[in-house]
C-alpha cells in the first residue's frame, strides 16, 4: 500500500512539473510612444518645435509615424526650401 501511494505522488509530481512552462506568466512586452505635442511642423528631414527651433528625426520611423498622423502639418520638403516658415 505505501508503494502505491509513492507510486502516485511520483507520478502526479512528474505530471506539475511538465504542465509549470504551460503555465507561466505572459513576457510584458515594452511600449514605445513618441509624443509629438511640442511639433509645429515637420519635415522630411527633421521638424520645427513650438519655439520654431529646428530638430532632426531621432529615427525615421518618427517621420514617417508623424507624416500619417498629422499629415496637415506635414511638408514633404526639407526644412531650408519652407521659405514661408523660418
Amino acid at each position: 500500500m505505501k508503494l502505491n501511494i509513492q507510486a502516485a505522488l511520483f507520478a502526479s509530481a512528474i505530471t506539475l512539473v511538465t504542465l509549470v512552462p504551460l503555465a507561466s506568466p505572459a513576457v510584458a512586452r515594452p511600449a514605445v510612444t513618441v509624443d509629438f505635442g511640442n511639433i509645429a511642423i515637420g519635415y522630411r528631414d527633421g521638424y520645427r518645435d513650438q519655439n520654431h527651433q529646428y530638430h532632426r528625426w531621432a529615427h525615421q520611423q518618427d517621420a514617417r509615424t508623424y507624416r500619417t498622423q498629422h499629415s496637415e502639418n506635414y511638408r514633404d520638403m526639407n526644412h531650408n526650401r519652407d521659405h514661408d516658415n523660418h
